[in-house]
């Protein structure tokens, strides 16, 4: 299997519901497993129902850093940031073999508004940007649609993304043919963007799957 190698710093944009915050905690965890120093930001303020930021037992027990929005878990409409993000930035320019920042945005043009303030700081740090894409997403399903939306995201948030990130699953009920129609998928958003496919994420519990053109990520389901 081809390896999938993270970036120091990696910001995961894309719709809601396909499948962020499953990456990000997934990535995370593992980056920790690794011996680094992992911060995962999560940005999301349009989701308040799924987020990084409830899982702060889970994050704290493997060693990663959260930094969240400060009412990031209560019923507050407008979420301040606090300045953490820029000083985790700079110690990961420092220090780029030991540590990692993830990077979990809001899920449309909207959510991604939010990052654009710190968008020339990550562009100078060479930040990896991964637009995440569904098959089975229920607005999405075609891919000249999941391509079409990336443009107002880069707009609101001063990225251009890098890649493509395929994270088409159902779950614990994902077959290794759902594991094509993905990789199908997103090979064609990734054609229609002239963006390289840089990974292809599924639940380990797929288990062996065909080498494929792109890495594949195999994320335990952790919530």
């Amino acid at each position: 299997m081809k390896e999938f190698r993270l970036a120091p710093i990696t910001v995961l944009v894309g719709h809601a519901g396909v499948g962020k915050t499953n990456v990000a905690l997934g990535l995370a965890l593992a980056e920790a497993e690794k011996g680094c120093e992992v911060t995962l930001a999560d940005l999301d303020v349009v989701n308040p129902y799924f987020r990084s930021s409830d899982y702060p037992e889970l994050l704290g027990e493997a060693g990663v850093r959260l930094i969240a929005p400060v009412p990031a878990r209560t019923t507050l409409d407008t979420p301040s940031l606090t300045g953490e993000l820029d000083a985790v930035i700079a110690q990961v320019v420092a220090d780029p073999e030991h540590s990692r920042l993830i990077i979990d945005v809001g899920g449309d043009d909207d959510g991604a508004t939010t990052i654009g303030r710190w968008s020339g700081m990550l562009r100078d740090a060479g930040a990896q940007v991964y637009y995440v894409v569904s098959a089975f997403r229920a607005l999405t399903t075609e891919p000249e649609a999941a391509a079409a939306m990336l443009s107002d995201i880069e707009e609101h948030s001063h990225l251009r993304a890098t890649a493509v990130l395929n994270t088409s699953n159902l779950g614990d009920e994902t077959t290794p043919s759902h594991v094509e129609r993905g990789r199908a998928f997103a090979r064609e958003v990734a054609r229609l963007l002239d963006l390289p496919l840089a990974a292809t994420v599924v639940p380990a519990v797929v288990g062996e799957l065909p080498e494929g053109d792109e890495p594949m990520l195999l994320i335990p389901r952790h919530v």
